[in-house]
């Protein structure tokens, strides 16, 4: 009897343990914007707060990345659109910068914003072979800064409008 016990109190365990996974680490899957994703693309928004130190709709950013060159991307979690990252290469330095990263107002403070901006870097580092990413934010968003900070991004200059980060990823 002890050892029936013993299992289903591990199987318990097991259970809780994803449980526990999902909540803290939520999985972001990246997929490519096509005509199947595109509109709803289009209908993402931030907080009216957020607004202020996010101005741009997403429209601008998916038709500026069909004719500069930029890579965006649809962000999802359990097979629904939570929010849209787009990236770009410098070809001066061959830094890859993160232009705009943004995830709706309605699946925000779940953690999928840390979950997401991994699975970018990871997608950048691994499709490109990057050693440096490059992002800016607004001096006055506070929330992207910390998100920044916690995943490495060092502030690297500013002015009187923008944080600029760097990621040095390093080759092994």
């Amino acid at each position: 009897m002890g050892g029936k016990t013993e299992m289903m109190t591990k199987k318990m365990h097991f259970k809780a343990s994803d449980r526990m996974r999902e909540r803290f680490s939520p999985s972001v899957e990246l997929q490519p914007i096509t005509q199947h994703n595109w509109y709803a693309c289009t209908q993402l928004e931030v907080t009216a707060e957020q607004t202020n130190v996010f101005p741009v709709p997403t429209v601008y950013w998916l038709a500026e990345s069909a004719y500069c060159g930029f890579t965006p991307l649809a962000m999802y979690h359990s097979e629904q659109l939570i929010g849209l990252a787009v990236y770009a290469i410098d070809p001066e330095d061959g830094s890859y910068w993160i232009m705009a990263y943004l995830i709706d107002h309605r699946h925000q403070r779940k953690g999928l914003g840390l979950s997401g901006m991994k699975e970018l870097i990871c997608h950048i580092s691994e499709k490109h072979g990057c050693d440096t990413i490059v992002l800016g934010h607004r001096i006055e968003n506070r929330q992207a800064a910390k998100l920044y900070e916690a995943l490495g991004f060092a502030e690297v200059s500013r002015d009187d409008h923008e944080v600029r980060r760097e990621l040095r990823l390093g080759k092994e």
